[in-house]
């Protein structure tokens, strides 16, 4: 019997699938809570029509947690356009992306429909 564990070589191996998502009219209450709630540090933010339209990690809500209202939105804050990866590109590729672009998170695609989110973290197990 072969025990061995393949090392992942695609985005889509690694990913994180299941993407929760939140809309660009949602509170930044409401992704500040779900983040410390689920222990994650990004959301992509979708449009009305389910379009994924920007991302919003905690690293923002930091930033500017003190200038803005109470009643602030998603969309005020939100990095817009996000930069997104084929599901079957390589994980070299995505590291590449990343460490060009200065981000921790992409957001995979599987043509036109987004269907996970790739950290830094994520490729950082691949090393532990």
């Amino acid at each position: 019997m072969n025990l061995q564990k393949t090392t992942p070589k695609l985005v889509e191996d690694l990913m994180t699938g299941d993407m929760l998502t939140v809309r660009v009219s949602d509170s930044l209450d409401r992704a500040r809570d779900l983040m410390l709630s689920l222990g994650i540090h990004a959301l992509p933010v979708v449009a009305e029509d389910g379009k994924v339209v920007g991302i919003i990690t905690s690293h923002d809500l930091v930033d500017d947690q003190l200038s803005f209202e109470d009643d602030a939105i998603i969309e005020e804050i939100m990095t817009s356009p996000v930069v997104t990866i084929s599901c079957e590109a390589s994980l070299r590729e995505a590291a590449e992306v990343m460490r060009g672009e200065f981000i921790h998170h992409l957001v995979v695609l599987d043509g036109l429909e987004p269907v996970g989110i790739l950290s830094s973290f994520d490729l950082l197990r691949l090393l532990t």
